[in-house]
């Protein structure tokens, strides 16, 4: 994909032991992701690798992004069965899907993606407890930083056993424009780092490593009590000729 520039990155964090993140980059396919696994020792790593294994391959096969996910929602509850992982691992994904400047954003839980086009957009909402309760009008934005339950989210790929319902993948769509960036991220970034600092960073570099650099530094800074994993993806500037 000639027309976009993108960087990656990952870091475990200045608190935990193992970095359960994956993340996945296939330029050739206009697919990037990230999982964000949980469960624990290792199985939250069994879980976000299944993650970005399933919807590669599903992709490769002509797969819509939402179902692409459900297969790997599925993948996962049956490695749990067999023994692989844990019961109770499971993962959140967000994705992004480009044809030329065209993308689809997919998610379940509560990793983001953003646009940042001089003014930054929130894309996904998250599928969390804090995001329910503000929902309903019963807290404040400006009270979700300080919640205890704001790291419980209220549905993960995995989750709930093969007898349970599906998941609901939520999507959405647009177009980039030139010098446009979407940002995909962990809650590692987004739940240290806040929308005001996240802009601040995009704005000062067009670098898609260095922004992703310095993303993940800033949330290092502040605490850095979760893994980290941030994508770039940035149309280019058209030439003049």
């Amino acid at each position: 994909m000639n027309n976009i520039d993108f960087a990656l990155g990952t870091h475990t964090g200045l608190v935990r032991e193992l970095n359960e993140d994956s993340h996945l980059a296939l330029p050739k396919l206009g697919l990037w992701v990230i999982a964000d696994g949980m469960g624990g020792h290792e199985a939250g790593e069994v879980a976000s690798g299944i993650t970005i294994r399933e919807i590669a391959r599903s992709i490769k096969q002509g797969m819509p992004l939402a179902e692409a996910i459900e297969t790997a929602h599925r993948a996962i509850q049956a490695a749990a069965l067999h023994g692989e992982g844990a019961a109770d691992m499971g993962s959140t994904v967000v994705a992004a899907k480009l044809d030329g400047l065209r993308y689809e954003i997919a998610w379940v839980g509560d990793s983001r993606a953003y646009l940042w086009n001089g003014t930054l957009h929130q894309l996904t909402t998250d599928h969390s407890y804090v995001q329910l309760l503000l929902n309903a009008g019963l807290i404040t934005e400006s009270e979700i930083p300080g919640h205890p339950s704001r790291n419980v989210i209220s549905q993960a790929l995995g989750v709930g056993g093969p007898d349970k319902a599906n998941i609901k993948v939520d999507l959405v769509s647009g177009e980039l424009g030139e010098s446009d960036t979407l940002l995909l991220c962990s809650d590692g970034l987004s739940g240290e780092v806040t929308d005001d600092g996240i802009a601040a960073i995009l704005a000062e570099t067009t670098n898609a490593q260095t922004r992703v650099d310095r993303l993940i530094a800033e949330a290092l800074e502040a605490g850095g009590k979760d893994n980290v994993t941030v994508i770039v993806i940035t149309s280019r500037q058209k030439e003049i000729h």
